[in-house]
């Protein structure tokens, strides 16, 4: 994990990307590698809604209470990783920074980009397995994702959501630590 010196204050990471495009693998590492909590929008809702419909509104709790676990983790002073949004919508990702900057900490978002013909092929792999614990992913959901999805900010870490799981979780711990260690300066700042 990063030390304190490297880490003085919290951070946010939020994963982004298609369905099928490894966020959840990429938020993994960096739960386990950083020390960041893991906050999961999916399986937040299954614990909720065990029987669930995939509803909108099953949804919108299941995003509510992940911001809910969020500002609680920035009270707490404790940095957190969020899984299971594509964040295709700008406004979601600005609500979980705006949280974040209310308690002085630093939102850093991860675009997992991978082409979309491999992310629907990996949704019906995980469909076909029950890998992924969101069963309403389908390969259809990555085309509703593309035909909504806004721009990332500026800023925004890529990783090449083609890569080996091992490759792409070192691409994405390695990018955030060293975009730790850019807006901290040069030494003695």
């Amino acid at each position: 994990p990063l030390g304190p010196e490297l880490l003085p204050v919290p951070i946010v990471v939020a994963t982004m990307g298609l369905p099928g495009a490894g966020k959840s693998v990429v938020a993994r590492a960096i739960e386990s590698e950083l020390g960041l909590r893991r906050i999961c929008r999916d399986r937040i809702r299954a614990a909720m809604f065990p029987n669930c419909n995939y509803s909108f509104i099953e949804k919108r709790a299941a995003y509510r209470s992940l911001l809910l676990a969020l500002e609680i983790n920035c009270m707490l002073r404790v940095g957190s990783v969020i899984d299971g949004m594509t964040f295709s919508r700008r406004p979601e990702l600005d609500r979980v920074a705006e949280i974040a900057a209310r308690h002085r900490i630093a939102t850093i978002p991860v675009l997992v980009e991978c082409p979309p013909d491999l992310a629907r092929e990996r949704v019906a792999r995980d469909l076909a397995t029950g890998r992924h614990v969101a069963l309403d992913r389908t390969p259809e959901t990555v085309n509703d994702v593309l035909a909504r999805r806004e721009p990332p900010p500026e800023g925004t870490l890529v990783i090449d959501g083609t890569l080996a799981e091992a490759e792409m979780c070192r691409a994405a711990v390695d990018a955030i630590r060293q975009c730790i260690a850019d807006s901290q300066g040069p030494a003695g700042d």
